[in-house]
């Protein structure tokens, strides 16, 4: 337990002489750029997973602000593997398994009745490297009522936790192409988020129409009002574009 609490205390002896240093040094704080860095960083440990997109996007501020990229890079894989306790390997395992068993979760709310799963896209990996996008969300559906036929598209998120009292949805270049998907094929866009628990049974559940997402965040609040029950299935007004 002492190994811990010095480790624990060391670790945040580290972050906050960095962090001290970099705004002594660079005035990273009082900048636009430092502000985009900053969210940059945030957004990867949020994710628990710095991708090499993000390490380009670190690369490129850090060199425009002449700031230490490889202490940047160290100190983010650090705080990273320290709060997660596994290597990134087997991180993004973990996270590629819970995102497939959430994905499963949300395709047994539609009722065959009714639904028809179409696509079903699937990020493809191998060796625990898989694509950090894909150009179009998770699923198309086709939904029937009455002589009424309907389609929609689903993209899923699974996240273990609330982050800074919120959700960080997805990076902004995967919002993009949701909308021009949605606006190209003329088809409404949902994001089916859970958060905790595990894939297969998350703690909450929000189905958000795309429409309604302004940036890569979302606070809690503003997710509450999407919230559905974890146990009832989905149903699909097409009048209202409404997925509830």
């Amino acid at each position: 337990m002492v190994g811990i609490v010095i480790m624990v205390v060391g670790l945040l002896t580290l972050i906050v002489g960095i962090v001290i240093y970099f705004n002594a040094t660079h005035k990273v704080e009082s900048t636009e750029e430092g502000h985009e860095l900053e969210k940059i960083i945030e957004m990867a440990i949020a994710d628990g997973v710095l991708t090499t997109n993000e390490k380009k996007l670190i690369e490129k501020t850090a060199g425009e602000k002449g700031l230490p990229y490889n202490d940047l890079i160290k100190d983010i894989e650090h705080r990273i593997s320290s709060s997660n306790g596994d290597s990134e390997t087997e991180l993004i395992n973990q996270n590629k398994k819970n995102g497939d068993d959430f994905e499963k979760f949300v395709a047994q709310k539609f009722d065959p009745k009714f639904f028809t799963i179409k696509e079903w896209a699937g990020d493809k990996y191998i060796n625990g490297i898989y694509a950090d996008t894909t150009p179009q969300p998770d699923m198309l559906l086709v939904f029937k009522l009455k002589g009424e036929t309907h389609q929609l598209s689903i993209e899923c998120k699974w996240r273990k936790s609330l982050y800074k009292n919120g959700i960080v949805i997805a990076k902004q270049e995967q919002l993009e192409r949701y909308q021009d998907f949605q606006e190209s094929r003329n088809i409404p866009v949902f994001l089916a988020i859970g958060v905790g628990g595990k894939g297969m049974s998350p703690e909450q559940l929000f189905i958000v129409p795309l429409a309604e997402i302004k940036s890569s965040f979302m606070h809690i609040n503003k997710l509450k009002s999407f919230e559905k029950k974890l146990h009832a299935n989905f149903f699909f007004d097409y009048e209202k574009k409404e997925l509830r």
